[in-house]
């Protein structure tokens, strides 16, 4: 694994660096931004659109809102073959990931993390660390890892959205029909005064203020009386009126037409149904959530393995912690004489080498449960490093070990948030 630590706009521009990954040869690509601009998808997506075409099979999971995000936008990368989830950046829920994942399963792989907003200055202009991490073909199991940890995020927070719901975000005000950067003279400026408007939205219908902006590309076909104290014909209000109208009745038979109703965009609001949520959930639970009759994984730091004498090359769980794992370790029928015999896959994050142990004994007493391996001995586990304990089934485990010094410890320590009683040891379960 090779990381790089890359500075914008002095070394490099995170726009370009997407320009060349998009034409370059991976399977799947992730493209991560809390905040996106119409600027910057319209700077990278003839890019997307040729990657899309190789095929590439391109997710896109954006946070949106109606400063920034437009229907039009949306539609494009919809229509161009993008996998589209979002999010609804509101006050108190807004999401300021930006992650941006090349994969190939027999070859190099990237990932780059940043603080760029996708937008054309983000992606060009604005000074941001660019943080890029290069996997070659050997490494796929440690890329799996980091690439699955930043979407654990993306599971909860983005959700996968098609055109009816694109509709429905911009007809309830979460984003724009369109936005410009196109000014538009002001009536007075018209007749000599001065002053100049700057209108975001192109005949944009705004519900909330139910105001409707003129196109002056057809106002030339309106009669203008220049007489002193006349500003404009009644044939002016009226031609307002009636596009306004217009658009409203367009607008009806749209919604009557629309398979999806709101109630479908529930889930962009976060909105679920609270058994689902529970089985869906994989972020840290917090001590008094902790469900431990129905947990899958355990992630804690190591203790000093001792190399001589009783309890010699044992990974332990004190007794505060294992009590309430007896059901994770499948019951108290399991032990025989206190003992009971699993199987765990390893897998040693630094080296990136796997070992399988049908042999490792997990020995239960009065001051807890012990876990001894063979092949956790050879990997010479030390204090501090990080395991992670799935359960993958009956008797069978997956034991990953991260070490302090990767870069993977400094997200998995995130997750060990309760202090092991009497310890200086701490751990989390998901």
């Amino acid at each position: 694994m090779e990381v790089k630590f890359l500075n914008q706009p002095k070394e490099v521009k995170l726009g370009d660096i997407l320009k060349e990954r998009l034409k370059g040869d991976f399977d799947e690509i992730y493209m991560i931004a809390g905040v996106v601009k119409d600027t910057g998808v319209e700077d990278v997506y003839d890019d997307i659109l040729e990657a899309i075409k190789a095929p590439k099979k391109i997710n896109m999971c954006i946070g949106i809102d109606r400063k920034n995000t437009s229907k039009d936008m949306l539609m494009k990368l919809l229509e161009a073959g993008c996998t589209l989830s979002v999010h609804i950046n509101v006050d108190g829920s807004k999401v300021e990931s930006r992650a941006f994942i090349f994969e190939k399963e027999n070859g190099t792989s990237y990932i780059y993390v940043t603080g760029a907003k996708f937008s054309s200055g983000g992606l060009f202009e604005n000074a941001c660390v660019i943080t890029e991490i290069k996997y070659d073909s050997s490494e796929q199991k440690a890329f799996e890892t980091a690439k699955n940890n930043i979407l654990q995020g993306v599971v909860s927070e983005f959700h996968q959205i098609d055109r009816d719901e694109i509709i429905l975000l911009a007809e309830k005000g979460e984003i724009v029909a369109r936005i410009t950067e196109r000014k538009i003279p002001r009536i007075t400026e018209m007749y000599g005064t001065s002053g100049t408007e700057q209108l975001i939205g192109e005949q944009v219908y705004d519900e909330s203020t139910s105001t409707q902006t003129i196109n002056f590309n057809e106002l030339a076909e309106i009669e203008i009386d220049l007489e002193p104290g006349i500003v404009m014909r009644k044939n002016v209000e009226l031609a307002a009126e009636s596009e306004a109208k217009k658009e409203r009745e367009e607008k009806e038979k749209l919604l009557k037409s629309l398979k999806k109703t709101e109630s479908d965009l529930d889930k962009l609001y976060g909105k679920k149904d609270p058994v689902e949520d529970t089985k869906k959930k994989t972020s840290i639970r917090m001590s008094d959530e902790i469900d431990y009759e129905n947990m899958t994984t355990l992630i804690i730091e190591s203790n000093k393995i001792i190399e001589k004498g009783a309890g010699a090359g044992e990974f332990k769980l004190p007794k505060s912690l294992a009590d309430n794992m007896i059901k994770y370790f499948d019951g108290e029928d399991a032990f025989e004489q206190n003992k009971s015999v699993v199987k765990f896959d390893i897998l040693d994050n630094k080296e990136n080498t796997e070992v399988v142990d049908e042999n490792v004994e997990i020995i239960r007493s009065d001051k807890g449960i012990s876990i001894k391996s063979e092949a956790l001995i050879k990997l010479e586990l030390t204090e501090g490093d990080i395991v992670r304990l799935i359960k993958e089934g009956e008797k069978t485990y997956k034991c990953e070990i991260i070490r302090k010094e990767t870069e993977e410890y400094n997200i998995w320590s995130c997750y060990c948030v309760h202090s092991v009683r009497g310890q200086k040891r701490k751990y989390g379960v998901i």
